[in-house]
């Protein structure tokens, strides 16, 4: 992680609470409880509980489930010519010792630099999520575009020519949407040139995406010849498609948003991905 500007008093404790942070086997950043305590400037374990209380009571208060951040664990101590003795200690995920900085004294400069430093860890969370999701989308738009060639080849291979290759598309708007394209372009306020795809979401994809690999599957293995017969076919399945997201009680296309232009959502990986392989810059300082 680029830690973020700040003071120099702060920079060696957030290089600290980077050097103390811990990945789980999920992938998770998590810290230890009596490794930050005195980085955030509480050398008694004592004064420091409390503050880690104050937190966990915070996330119950928001309707959080504090088990999932603060977990109860113990650590082996030396007391002193030898003898060791069994003390509490905490896992703390980022959002945990975020509440932790957010609740410390603030007359503590380790706490200042703390803030700063979890809250550019949830930012910096945030946008790694933000890409996660954009990316996926991204995925998802251009596996529906496969897969739209992969049916219209099969139904070209069971008879229907080029010219009607928008008919048997549109039985699959028929069945999903129960109601033509026209119809679903005016009811989500979409122009009659625009592509449903481009504004669709995840889900609203997947369902496209599985009933054309279904119906592809499908009119392949039973043979089907005949453009009336591959219009029916794929109408009956997206009908399939349709009943099945009924049952499982899952939010129909037509009733789904729209989402932001896909040529947006690419322009906005493209430029991340490009921020993020350019070598970092430095101050003629070198700083």
């Amino acid at each position: 992680m680029t830690l973020p500007s700040a003071p120099v008093r702060h920079r060696h404790t957030m290089e600290r609470l980077e050097a103390l942070k811990r990945i789980s086997p999920k992938g998770t950043d998590y810290w230890m409880a009596r490794e930050i305590g005195p980085v955030l400037g509480y050398e008694v374990w004592g004064k420091f509980e409390p503050v880690i209380d104050r937190a966990r009571d915070s996330m119950t208060a928001s309707g959080i489930d504090a088990s999932h951040h603060v977990a109860h664990t113990s650590k082996m101590m030396e007391r002193g010519k030898g003898a060791q003795t069994k003390g509490r200690d905490y896992f703390l995920t980022r959002a945990a010792c975020y509440l932790i900085a957010m609740n410390g004294e603030t007359t503590k400069p380790e706490i200042a630099a703390a803030q700063l430093y979890f809250a550019a860890r949830a930012r910096q969370a945030e946008l790694a999520e933000a890409l996660a999701a954009d990316e996926k989308r991204l995925e998802l738009r251009e596996k529906v575009s496969d897969s739209m060639k992969r049916v219209s080849g099969v139904a070209q291979a069971a008879g229907v020519p080029s010219g009607h290759q928008g008919i048997f598309h549109e039985q699959r708007y028929r069945g999903l949407y129960n109601a033509p394209s026209s119809q679903v372009k005016s009811a989500k306020g979409l122009l009659q040139t625009d592509n449903i795809f481009d504004r669709a979401g995840p889900l609203e994809l997947s369902a496209h995406d599985f009933q054309m690999n279904l119906a592809a599957d499908i009119i392949s293995k039973e043979g089907i010849r005949g453009e009336q017969a591959a219009f029916d076919k794929n109408l009956s399945v997206a009908r399939d498609v349709r009943r099945t997201i009924e049952k499982s009680g899952g939010t129909l296309p037509e009733n789904l948003p729209l989402q932001e232009h896909i040529k947006e959502v690419r322009r906005r990986v493209t430029g991340r991905r490009t921020k993020s392989a350019l070598p970092p810059t430095r101050s003629p300082s070198g700083v």
